[in-house]
């Protein structure tokens, strides 16, 4: 039960995600020391629960809005390190997602003992934890694997000849040391379900991401929706069931990434998933490289959200652990040949560099403020608060850093990004209204949130290179009176609603303003 004076809802909550031993190193006592044949960008870097405890503690999330934070995997992973994707380089098990035990938190994160002592730190500050539950593969190590061999599938590698990741969705291997569970065994089901139970009923938990949901037959989520919900919501206290269905985006017919990504979602299924369309059709095409406009993003928003399961909680993001980090995306945006939109294709060797000048953070701050003002629950990638840089898996994963050894840039960007969390959280409009859309061109982009007539706010945006003068409608579309007094929450001048029921501001170039009464 939960007692506060703002009542708690999923739909509009800030995630935040932490990958556990990139965050912080609460206690190096812990620390495995190097792994052999481990590349050290691959190895552990010491990150634990206890170092996320003491960030909680210190108001380090409260400063950001964050309401909700969604950890990587924390069941005990292998000793030794296995080969990349590549073939070439080896790696460990340090992100999660190689579990080899059922109920067994990693020591190497802290224990039993440490994921207790964060969570009731984070319930202290009203925060809610989300654990990433891999219910597609376990590690050949795994306990379950040697005693009962009968509920995994070994054979194709997803992605490797005669191996498509589509048409052996539910039998492909994601790589030959990473059995697949075989829910289609009503045992094998049964035991993973029972599991994520056991975890979040041990720990106190408030719900699961849940991870590769198409590649696991759909028995399997929903199974594990039903136990979730009759173990835990007849007392009435909701817990939340992300997922991730990977998908894309088609300059058209989207139709088949909509519907995969929905399929899952329902009262008998989850509650909702990450926004794939919105991020591949939005995020980086129009706020890191340009190469789509603000109308563009304008559509695509209201695209998806009438397009989506009435209900339904979707993520919207900008980046992830999946991702290279959104500031690189903006930092090459095309420019070099060697690189594939942006983004440098080679994991290993000429890998992303620290931007070279502020337009990275510019659009960041941008992509930022309009993911914040969008419905849903946004997630925000550990380090994106400030603007780290890093291309793919595993340049995208560096040690969080605290606010003392950021650069001037980034400072920057933290200050805005706090601004941007704390209004959310401040601002029932922004958590909770619908999107009203109020002016798009190229460059520019201003909606408003609406909850009712009045109670509503105003995100504006633009990418140009010089000021924007905005004088836009707001009393027929959002019900703002003549004569009311539009604070910018960032600092800026504000706005008054004029007679003709109109608010004009000026946007500053490649800024943000965020109006409300």
């Amino acid at each position: 039960f939960w007692i506060e004076a703002k009542p708690f809802a999923w739909d509009d909550a800030l995630v935040y995600m932490v990958m556990t031993d990139r965050f912080v190193d609460g206690t190096p006592g812990n620390n495995p020391g190097p792994t052999a044949k481990a590349d050290p960008r691959g190895d552990w870097y010491g990150g634990d629960l206890d170092g996320l405890r003491a960030r909680i503690a210190d108001g380090t999330l409260d400063q950001l809005g964050v309401r909700a934070i969604w950890l990587t995997p924390f069941q005990t992973n292998p000793d030794a390190a296995y080969p990349a994707a590549d073939g070439q380089h080896w790696v460990t098990g340090y992100h999660g997602y190689w579990p080899t035990r059922g109920r067994e938190v990693d020591p190497r994160l802290g224990g039993a003992d440490a994921l207790k002592a964060m969570v009731r730190e984070a319930h202290k500050h009203g925060i809610r934890v989300l654990q990433d539950y891999v219910i597609n593969h376990v590690h050949e190590e795994h306990e379950y694997v040697a005693a009962h061999p009968e509920w995994f599938r070994t054979g194709c590698v997803c992605g490797t000849n005669n191996c498509d990741w589509t048409g052996h969705a539910l039998d492909c291997m994601f790589a030959a040391y990473l059995p697949d569970i075989n829910h289609s065994v009503p045992e094998a089901n049964a035991a993973f379900v029972a599991d994520a139970v056991y975890w979040l009923d041990e720990f106190d938990l408030d719900g699961l991401r849940v991870d590769a949901v198409k590649h696991v037959e759909e028995v399997a989520t929903r199974n594990l929706a039903a136990a979730v919900r009759e173990t835990f919501e007849p007392a009435g206290t909701k817990y939340f069931l992300m997922g991730e269905t990977a998908m894309g985006w088609n300059d058209g017919d989207n139709s088949e990434n909509y519907g995969t990504i929905a399929r899952y979602i329902g009262p008998f299924g989850l509650d909702g998933q990450f926004d794939f369309v919105l991020y591949h059709a939005v995020s980086y095409r129009t706020f890191a490289y340009s190469e789509k406009g603000m109308l563009h993003a304008d559509y695509w928003t209201q695209d998806g959200l009438k397009t989506w399961p009435k209900g339904a909680i979707m993520t919207p993001y900008i980046g992830s652990h999946d991702t290279p980090r959104f500031v690189s995306m903006a930092d090459y945006r095309g420019q070099d040949a060697e690189h594939d939109k942006g983004v440098p294709n080679n994991q290993w060797s000429n890998t992303a560099m620290a931007p070279g000048d502020v337009e990275p953070h510019l659009r960041l701050r941008v992509a930022m403020a309009w993911m914040l003002g969008l419905p849903g629950a946004p997630l925000l990638y550990y380090g994106d608060e400030y603007g780290q840089w890093g291309g793919a898996d595993p340049n995208n994963r560096a040690m969080w850093r605290a606010a003392k050894d950021l650069t001037a840039d980034e400072t920057a960007t933290l200050a805005i990004v706090r601004k941007l969390g704390q209004a959310r959280q401040e601002i029932d409009a922004l958590r909770r209204g619908g999107y009203v859309s109020l002016y798009a061109d190229e460059d520019t982009l201003v909606f408003g949130r609406k909850v009712g007539p009045g109670d509503a706010a105003i995100v504006a945006l633009t990418r140009a290179k010089a000021p924007v003068m905005i004088d836009v409608e707001v009393s027929a579309s959002l019900g703002f009176t003549p004569q009311t007094m539009l604070k910018d929450r960032l600092g800026g001048a504000g706005a008054a609603v004029s007679g003709l029921g109109k608010a004009a501001f000026t946007i500053p170039a490649s800024g943000v303003v965020l109006l409300a009464p």
